[in-house]
This record gives C-alpha cells, structure tokens and sequence, in this order.
C-alpha cells in the first residue's frame, strides 16, 4: 500500500515530483582543491519571505591530513541560485579542529540567529553553538554560546544541526547523535553498530535546549541505509498538510563520505516513513549526492546538494523541481 499524504499524492508521484538529474545543476560553489578530501558542502539554506533572501551556509574542507573543515562563509542571494559571501570563518576563530554544518535563520523579530557545529581540539568532541546578529553579515564568532554540549546528555558528539518551525515561537532544532544500537554479538559473530541517529529538541528561545528525543535511526539491516540514520531536511507540502524531507544512507564507515541520500514522509514532523528503502534516491555517476536540504518557494523546490565530481572531489549545486 502507497503512503499517501497532504491531499493524497501517492509515494510515487512524490518521487516523479522529486526527480532531478544531479549533473545539470547549477554549481554554486566549487571545492578547495582536487581529488578525494576537498569538498564543499555541509549547507543549509534559508529562505526568508520578509526580506527575500536565500542565505546558505557552507563550509570547505580539504583531506584529513591537510586540515579538514577549516573554513566557512555564509552567502545571500535574491535568487537562490547566485550567492554572494558576506562572512567568512576559519578553525582557528571557532577554536575547532574541524567545522561542520550550520544553519542560519531568521529568529522572528527581524535578526538572525546562525547555529554551527565544529569539533574542539582537546575534548575531540562536536558540539554546536549559537551566534545571534542583526544580519548574516554581522556575526562575530567570538560572541558564539554554546547550546547544546554533548556530554550534558551522556553522549560523545551532537553536530549537523538544522531548524524548522511548527508553529510561530517555536523552535524545532535537528541533529546527529551517535546511534543507540551498538555492536550485536551472535557466538561467535559480531555484527557492526549504526553510525548515528537523528534527534529534535525544542526551544521557545532559540537558546536553552533541555531535552533530546531521537527521531530517526538507522534499520539495523544490511540495506544501502542500514547503518546511517541521518535526516538531513524537512520542509512541508505545498498544501501544508505533511513534510517531507530526506536522508542519508549507509551500510558501513566505507560510505562515510559518500553517503547516499533516501526520501522520507511525515505526518507531524516526528515519526517518518522511509519511502526509497530498496535503492538510493539520486546518486551520482562518479559517487554520491548527499545532505540533499529542500527549500520551498511558491510553487518551486530548490533541492541544494554536495555532489562527487569525476576527480572526487564534492561540489556544491542546486537544481530546481515543483514543490509537492
């Protein structure tokens, strides 16, 4: 039986709807360098109906053994589709060892307020903290707090964090965690644990987060998502009667950095229904498409994406299909 949702488009229709050739669209940004390890990506972007901006987040990395992600910008755009950068940071100012996602959003009163993750050096942990501007143009890194420190939840990392709200106030914040289901041992069998989960906490300020409640985790099997359970985007339907969003994948650490992506519905934003489980969603000819993160407006979906090159080396790019 098809999942049916919102005004009673079936899965199929939905992924029709979704479709989109990876190679056609348009590079934003291009990586660092060339070859495995140079990447640009880890994004989310905002669209703000009030001042009509796109803003995106992106960070920059090179191989492990060159620094990884030591830089990232924050860039508008009228379009969504040329970016101009307005902010840029590197490690050093975040005292991290390596930056990852991070999410600007407008906080409701005219400001914005930009959520990054990064790894501290001595802890070796992911945390994300909270900077607080007028303008994406007018963070300063010093004035970064921390929101959400993993070892208050007993946990070794929190990071990739993104925002959706639900209602007016309130803020729905998503992001990794280690998985809950470790190493399964049969005799003399052991089968490996799921890299990581997804969980939302919920704030009425943007700032204080008291509670995790996972979301979203890997199914344990030997599918293409069988260890991965990341939720990499949620926006609702045209008619505002569903979500939908997509995820990432893996079946061991070899796709770590080649993570391919899975569609997903919803009723309430809480509990999804996988409805790509036999194969990957989109990929491409040299790799992977990963942290697909769909951003409606009007009638349109701007689906943003890192995408592996021929030389392997990740891309930015963003293509354009209706919005369900």
């Amino acid at each position: 039986m098809l999942h049916r949702y919102g005004d009673g488009m079936d899965t199929t229709t939905l992924l029709q709807t979704l479709a989109f050739d990876p190679t056609a669209g348009t590079v934003i940004r291009t990586p660092p360098g060339t070859g495995y390890g140079y990447w640009v990506g880890g994004h989310k972007v905002s669209f703000d109906p009030a001042s009509g901006l796109f803003v995106l987040f992106a960070r920059s990395r090179t191989p492990l053994e060159h620094g990884r992600g030591g830089t990232c910008e924050i860039a508008v755009s009228e379009d969504g589709i040329t970016f101009d950068t307005v902010w840029t940071a590197t490690k050093e100012q975040l005292a991290a060892s390596s930056i990852e996602v991070g999410h600007v959003v407008p906080d409701g009163s005219g400001g914005w307020r930009f959520y990054v993750s990064y790894e501290r050096p001595a802890q070796r942990d992911w945390r994300i903290d909270v900077l607080e501007a007028p303008h994406p143009e007018a963070f300063d890194a010093q004035h970064r707090r921390t929101v959400l420190q993993p070892q208050q939840f007993g946990l070794s990392f929190i990071k990739d964090p993104w925002v959706i709200e639900r209602e007016p106030g309130v803020v729905d914040l998503f992001a990794a965690v280690p998985a809950r289901r470790g190493p399964r041992v049969a005799g003399d069998i052991v089968t490996i644990a799921d890299d990581d989960a997804t969980v939302v906490t919920t704030s009425t300020d943007g700032r204080i987060f008291r509670e995790l409640t996972y979301v979203f985790e890997g199914t344990g099997d030997d599918s293409w998502h069988g260890h991965r359970g990341r939720l990499d985007s949620l926006f609702p339907t045209k008619d505002g009667a569903g979500w939908v969003g997509f995820h990432s994948g893996g079946r061991t650490m070899y796709d770590n950095y080649e993570e391919p992506p899975g569609v997903v519905v919803s009723d309430d934003a809480r509990s999804f229904t996988r409805v790509t489980p036999d194969a990957p969603f989109v990929m491409s000819p040299h790799g992977c498409v990963r942290y697909l993160w769909g951003v409606p407006v009007g009638d349109d979906l701007h689906i943003y994406y890192e995408y592996t090159r021929e030389d392997r080396s990740h891309d930015l790019r963003v293509s354009v299909v209706p919005r369900p």
